[in-house]
């Protein structure tokens, strides 16, 4: 839908029958005012809007009403052909600028290529939306929202980041939500798992190299750092980078240069570099096992990313999340009970761990409630000492209460259907507690 805002009537008539000639839907209106009625009430992909009009102009329209217009282009039209206005009109988001008296050629171009130009945009949001939805982190305590305050912040510079955090916290779902955050949302997220790279290979695997540079070089090879150019380079376990290849990496970060291995010609990359690490670097920055100047070179914004014991008052929408991602998951519900039981242990291995133990229980429990008995026979089937791993009293105590609470009560809310009064007389407590503790638990 177009709308065509102009207050001569032979401009909004003429436009409006070129257009609809052209297969396309519009609306009229001769007025500012009137185009900020319409569009409270419809959504118009473009909009063809007049500088100079009776009462409130096409600019003040345009600082009134950022929000109303945010999935709209809007195309300026006026009789005056003034630049400064033309530039105030594209800094407030429009996509062009069109004189007075109107090409109906011109006219037409540009509303193809805006249209064009605002269906790929839409496009993009939505795969970026899916892309980020893969990669949500899942929970409302206040460890997750200071994290998620974090990750917003950091995603809006270039500064290298150092995430760091226990084995299976999500240290790379935080480096993938930094990124597609970003302005180099649409460039490359390169992945280097450091561990897993031989240290002979490491600097061809960051440099790449040429035909010949060593034994078995058969042919050019890009390394991680140009493919990265653009976009970000993710270092997970950065604490397992051979130390051979510390100053190479400090100079690149300096200076943003390189040499492919046996190769003398030096090479730029425009990457955004974020590191990982489970492991205690200032420690092995005492035992000279890590650069003390490449351990600050990385760490201009450090992320820590908090264990599952930190954060057990999440473990019911984690659960809730691994069920409905699962193939099978819409079979099982766990009890409230279980729930709760599930908070009193410490998982050690954190989201990584409890993923797979609710995949575990997918597979060898029935279709139906998950009950306490299910939980502890899976438990006490395992090798691994789970007792070891139990939060103490005090902790267990207060994590198995929370999630009794937030499970029993976000149960009995869904059966009352949100009437918080009956369900307040059914519960014998009082309606304004009810609803505080309600508030509290994240259940409204």
């Amino acid at each position: 839908m177009i709308l065509i805002v102009d207050d001569e009537r032979y401009i909004r008539s003429s436009l409006s029958g070129l257009l609809k000639d052209e297969g396309y839907k519009t609306e009229t209106a001769e007025s500012a005012e009137k185009a900020e009625s319409l569009i409270k009430k419809n959504r118009y992909d473009l909009i063809l809007l007049d500088i100079q009009m009776a009462g409130k102009d096409g600019i003040t329209f345009l600082e009134d009403n950022k929000e109303a217009l945010t999935n709209s282009t809007v195309i300026i039209i006026s009789g005056k052909a003034d630049i400064s206005t033309a530039v105030m009109a594209i800094k407030l988001g429009s996509y062009d600028f069109i004189e007075k008296p109107l090409s109906p050629e011109r006219v037409l171009i540009t509303v193809r290529q805006a249209l064009r130009l605002s269906q790929s945009l839409k496009t993009e949001q939505k795969l970026t939306s899916r892309i980020l939805d893969s990669y949500r982190i899942v929970g409302d305590s206040l460890a997750i929202k200071n994290l998620v305050g974090l990750i917003e912040k950091s995603s809006l510079s270039d500064a290298t980041i150092l995430i760091t955090g226990d084995n299976g916290t999500g240290k790379e779902l935080v480096a993938h939500q930094i990124h597609y955050l970003s302005a180099r949302k649409t460039e490359s997220f390169v992945t280097v798992n450091c561990p897993a790279i031989p240290e002979n290979l490491f600097e061809s695997e960051l440099f790449g190299h040429v035909k010949g540079a060593f034994t078995g070089a058969l042919k050019d090879r890009v390394g991680r750092f140009q493919t990265a150019s653009g976009g970000t380079l993710f270092l997970d376990e950065i604490g397992d980078i051979p130390p051979a290849m510390q100053a190479k990496l400090l100079r690149v970060l300096e200076s943003g240069q390189f040499e492919k291995v046996g190769s003398d010609d030096t090479l730029t990359s425009d990457c955004r570099l974020i590191a990982a690490t489970n492991r205690d670097l200032e420690k092995l920055i005492e035992t000279s096992a890590f650069r003390q100047d490449l351990y600050y070179r990385l760490n201009v914004l450090n992320i820590r990313v908090p264990s599952l014991a930190e954060r057990t008052e999440d473990i019911p929408q984690l659960v809730s999340y691994f069920l409905k991602s699962s193939d099978s998951g819409n079979e099982f519900e766990f009890s409230s009970d279980a729930i709760g039981v599930l908070a009193t242990y410490s998982w050690p291995g954190n989201i990584r761990q409890l993923k797979n133990f609710i995949q575990q229980i997918l597979v060898t429990c029935e279709p139906g409630e998950i009950t306490v008995d299910d939980i502890e026979r899976i438990r006490s089937s395992k090798t691994t000492d789970w007792a070891n791993s139990i939060l103490p009293d005090e902790n267990r105590l207060s994590a198995a209460v929370r999630n009794f609470e937030r499970g029993f009560l976000s149960d009995s809310y869904s059966r009352f259907e949100g009437n918080i009064a009956a369900m307040a007389r059914h519960l014998n407590m009082d309606r304004g507690n009810l609803s505080k503790k309600l508030k509290a638990l994240k259940i409204v």
